[in-house]
């Protein structure tokens, strides 16, 4: 191949990446919302199918009625789950963050204190760098208490004489919002329902529908991607949720330990392990995001026993996951940090708060078709050896007999 076809398969191959950036870029901008309930309503069918099968063999009953009755008990359970459990937490969160604006509007004391304790540290350390540090929180902690007295100012305002309407401007622009969407949310949510129904029911006709709009060659590659890609991201979703939940339970039974010892007097350990458990699946956070800067705001204000606690419990729970993560998480839907922590940002600057989900686990299922060799967007030394290895193997054996039988022949 000489320079110039290696330059025009480059291009073409540089196009053909550029089309599906936009075209990927445009769907879930513009397009993820307004499919989004076939999307959920097709991956339902999907998981569906192996009991309806088992059912369907065990009872008299059809498939289609079958069908109907799984993805109603379904839609129901996780209806009933969601109700009766979000109704629980949305109270512990309301309580949770009263709590903190009870204790944020006490913020100068409380930096007060604080730098206090963090100038009685800085004179045992030299001249020089103590002057640097204290110029340093001095300049902090001014920003921080100008903040703070400008929101206790405000508030006081709001609740001394006049009404400041003002800050109701937001909520109930926030609040006719939401009222708007709705109506949009509960059509939303019954078009999923009935196409989850119909795409059950019908799940060979529909696959019917689209495999005969393409090529023998095509619908072996596309019935190949699917099975990747439900495999990669059943995997991906289970081994997180293995994940989350063991953090959930180790921040909660450590934070029940201290309070059992007195070392820790408060509430909300519910609250604190779940928002715990959420930053710890993300990559760079972690525990530690939440776990040092409390311990250290324990020590700073003199509650070294509680500090001391919490930052054993941040290194249990380190330990417990460099250990079990390997174990848990599949090799073959593990992706670089940096790279996860890369699309993260992007997925967020580019699509909001879908992005951080959403664009980790696009690039995920990228990188497994390509390992698998079903799309080849760039190369693969490894399988590409394995193959090498599998077809060296495979002409040694085939040529095994052969040599077997060359002394008989001379013989002969």
């Amino acid at each position: 191949m000489d320079i110039t076809e290696k330059r025009r398969k480059t291009m073409i191959n540089i196009t053909y990446f550029a089309m599906f950036i936009v075209l990927y870029y445009l769907f879930v901008k513009f397009a993820f919302w307004m499919v989004s309930p076939f999307i959920f309503a097709f991956l339902i069918a999907i998981i569906l199918q192996r009991p309806i099968r088992f059912i369907s063999r065990k009872t008299p009953l059809g498939s289609k009625a079958v069908s109907v009755v799984l993805v109603l008990l379904l839609i129901i359970a996780v209806a009933a789950i969601a109700v009766l459990v979000g109704y629980a937490l949305v109270n512990e969160f309301i309580e949770f963050f009263n709590f903190l604006k009870a204790k944020l509007s006490n913020g100068t004391a409380f930096i007060e204190n604080i730098r206090n304790s963090v100038d009685g540290v800085l004179v045992r350390l030299p001249k020089s760098v103590s002057d640097y540090l204290r110029n340093s929180i001095d300049g902090m902690t001014a920003s921080i208490l100008k903040l703070s007295e400008e929101t206790e100012a405000s508030a006081s305002a709001a609740s001394s004489g006049g009404l400041n309407l003002s800050i109701l401007k937001t909520p109930l622009a926030g609040l006719l919002t939401t009222a708007k969407q709705i109506p949009v949310i509960l059509a939303a949510f019954l078009v999923g329902v009935v196409a989850c129904v119909f795409m059950t029911s019908d799940y060979k006709a529909f696959t019917g529908l689209i495999k005969n709009s393409i090529s023998d060659e095509h619908e072996a590659s596309l019935v190949r991607a699917k099975h990747i890609i439900t495999d990669v991201l059943g995997k991906w979703c289970k081994s997180y949720a293995i994940l989350l939940f063991i953090t959930f339970c180790e921040v909660s039974v450590g934070l029940g330990l201290l309070k059992l010892f007195g070392l820790y007097k408060g509430g909300y350990i519910i609250v604190i392990a779940i928002c715990t458990a959420l930053l710890d699946i993300l990559p760079v956070f972690g525990t530690g995001t939440v776990m040092i800067p409390w311990a250290l705001v324990c020590i700073f204000t003199h509650k070294v026993g509680l500090g001391i606690g919490l930052i054993a419990l941040y290194v249990i729970i380190t330990v417990i996951r460099q250990i079990i993560e390997p174990k848990i998480v599949s090799s073959n839907v593990d992706m670089h940090p940096v790279i996860t922590l890369m699309c993260m940002f992007v997925g967020v600057q580019v699509f909001g708060v879908l992005g951080i989900f959403i664009l980790p686990m696009t690039m995920v299922v990228i990188k497994t078709l390509n390992d698998e060799g079903v799309i080849h967007i760039w190369r693969n030394k490894k399988k590409e050896a394995e193959l090498a290895a599998a077809e060296a193997e495979a002409q040694a054996e085939s040529e095994a007999p052969a040599e077997a039988e060359s002394p008989v022949q001379a013989k002969e």
